[in-house]
């Protein structure tokens, strides 16, 4: 791990610790019995889904790890990481959305924009200027949300949606 990421990763948690929660309806933060579910939804919506990072995070950011219920049954997640960055503007906290999935009879109903929406809302709450997130270029139902949310390509980029993958980068500025 280089130097840079690691000291991303320790900023961003302690920027977790003083987050502050919203009511979400039907979204609860993840509990240590829900990540097999998660793992599998991962495993239906990404074929080169990493299970260890979201094992990760649902260790270290239980607090920005989503998950939805319906009727008892897990039905989606969304998990992010906040990104600490300087700029012109000083200090800015930035969140990047490391991964968001339905199961696959819930897709194209809405579940993943009220996850997505309801993340946002939080986000803004806790002074988040910027969310950033990478799509495979050939998922264009997920790029169609994205854009329907508000945001907007900015580069196409390779190997992190999955090697020799093209994913866009795209972003949504918040403030």
């Amino acid at each position: 791990m280089s130097f840079k990421k690691l000291l991303r990763d320790i900023t961003g948690n302690l920027l977790v610790r003083k987050w502050k929660s919203i009511e979400k309806e039907d979204i609860v933060s993840i509990e240590d019995s829900m990540l097999p579910e998660v793992l599998r939804i991962q495993a239906e919506g990404f074929k080169d889904g990493c299970p260890e990072k979201l094992i990760r995070y649902s260790k270290n950011s239980k607090n920005i790890f989503y998950v939805m219920e319906r009727r008892n049954k897990i039905v989606g997640y969304c998990v992010y990481y906040l990104k600490p960055s300087l700029s012109l503007k000083g200090f800015e906290k930035k969140s990047v959305v490391s991964s968001i999935a339905t199961i696959r009879s819930f897709r194209g109903k809405g579940f993943a924009e009220k996850l997505l929406r309801s993340s946002i809302e939080e986000m803004k709450v806790n002074g988040i200027s910027s969310v950033l997130l990478y799509v495979n270029v050939n998922n264009l139902p997920a790029i169609q949300l994205y854009k329907k949310i508000g945001f907007r390509k900015i580069k196409q980029v390779k190997n992190i949606c999955g090697q020799k993958e093209r994913c866009y980068e795209m972003e949504l500025r918040l403030a």
